[in-house]
């Protein structure tokens, strides 16, 4: 795979999902999967995207596999076994010549691509003009780092965090002293309060599930 432009999409497609008891990516909703839906969403945005897979030694499900397969995206895997999205993280920049990421889980099925467009925007520029690594946060405090833009800068960091198994993501964006975007720099992209929402639970994909239904 050669990826040379230096912003790329990168979506997690990985994890055990264990609340869910299944792959959130393969989760029908209004006639596509969780995944399809975040992919058009990004598609529209125009950036090269990469799916991310956990390591290669882990078991993954079938119809996660196949639905992979059926985007005709290339897929990076992790390099560090059950470590999480940091591991996803570092993959995408070990394979690509990308000076930013926008990471994305894969179960935020209410995004838009006006506000991922914003939100590499905020990135744009940092104190030396090269850019920067920006991480939304909600009102009530709680960082986004699975819809952020991260800069190649936080290399080093994000390294030594994977050798020491310090895998808190959260942990890894503070350590890092990023940019956050606080709740009111982006509210106006989140008029119903569901932007950032995800679905981690059987509870959440039902709600996700009547919202669609109600928009229909």
């Amino acid at each position: 795979m050669e990826i040379t432009a230096d912003t790329v999409i990168a979506v997690l497609t990985g994890g055990q999902s264990r609340r869910m008891g299944r792959a959130k990516a393969t989760l029908p909703l209004a006639g596509a999967t969780v995944l399809e839906h975040i992919l058009r969403v990004t598609e529209i945005v125009g950036l090269p995207r990469i799916l991310v897979g956990s390591h290669e030694t882990q078991s993954e499900d079938a119809d996660l596999c196949s639905l992979r397969l059926s985007t005709g995206l290339p897929l990076v895997r992790d390099q560090y076994p059950d470590a999480g999205p940091l591991a996803g993280l570092h993959a995408v920049f070990a394979a690509t010549q990308a000076q930013r990421v926008l990471l994305l889980a894969c179960d935020l099925p209410f995004l838009t691509s006006s506000f991922l467009n914003w939100l590499l925007r905020q990135s744009d520029t940092g104190d030396n003009g090269s850019g920067t690594s920006v991480v939304p946060v909600d009102d009530e405090g709680r960082l986004h780092s699975l819809c952020a833009v991260y800069h190649e800068s936080v290399r080093p960091t994000l390294s030594q965090a994977l050798e020491a198994r310090s895998l808190r993501f959260q942990d890894f964006v503070k350590a890092s002293g990023l940019r956050l975007l606080g709740p009111e720099q982006w509210a106006g992209f989140d008029g119903d309060g569901q932007l950032l929402a995800n679905i981690n639970e059987p509870q959440d994909y039902h709600a996700a599930l009547e919202r669609f239904e109600e928009e229909g």
